[in-house]
């Protein structure tokens, strides 16, 4: 006995169908926008670390804190306390490489698309004559790893995007394009 109902006699029966789009994965080839995108440098990821570090010192502390209020007062449900601090480090620590992986960006003939984020996926399409301004920041950990963060400036409701993690010749490249493009575009409107 089976719980799906018998079709009619002589009328087709719909084949099994499969999904055939993209699964979500670990991979590239699984995230949304991945398909033509360049990652930013892998360097992204240790600096993203030692910007970090501050964070972590903290978080360290307060979990040390709360362990050493636990056995100071014989609360044990003090060092509980400490449960949060410790899993905002280690799932920082862990999940920094993921992060980084998933950042990517394409400049395409009339438009740069930069796409970022692991569960919450955003691709964003920025047309060149949509370009406002394009800035370079570089912070002191960016400059030891050689990295800098391209800022894009667009006409739809002020929005800016950034783009972290880029080699600063590339950085350069883009900034050029954008501008040298977004000119282009404009001039001939």
């Amino acid at each position: 006995m089976s719980s799906a109902p018998d079709s009619p006699e002589g009328a087709p029966t719909a084949p099994h169908v499969v999904p055939a789009g993209p699964t979500l994965s670990d991979d590239r080839d699984g995230l949304l926008g991945a398909d033509a995108l360049r990652p930013v440098s892998p360097r992204l990821v240790p600096a993203r670390y030692v910007a970090g570090i501050v964070g972590y010192v903290i978080g360290v502390l307060m979990i040390a804190g709360a362990i050493v209020a636990a056995v100071l007062t014989g609360w044990w449900w003090l060092a509980l306390l400490g449960l949060l601090p410790l899993l905002l480090v280690v799932q920082s620590l862990a999940l920094t490489p993921r992060r980084v992986r998933a950042i990517g960006y394409h400049d395409g003939e009339e438009d740069l698309t930069i796409a970022s984020g692991v569960m919450f996926r955003a691709v964003q399409t920025i047309p060149y004559g949509r370009v406002q301004s394009v800035k370079i920041d570089e912070g002191p950990v960016d400059r030891k790893y050689g990295l800098a963060k391209l800022t894009v400036s667009t006409a739809a409701d002020g929005s800016t995007v950034v783009l972290p993690g880029l080699p600063k010749d590339e950085a350069e490249r883009l900034r050029t394009l954008l501008t040298d493009r977004g000119i282009e575009t404009m001039a001939a409107l």
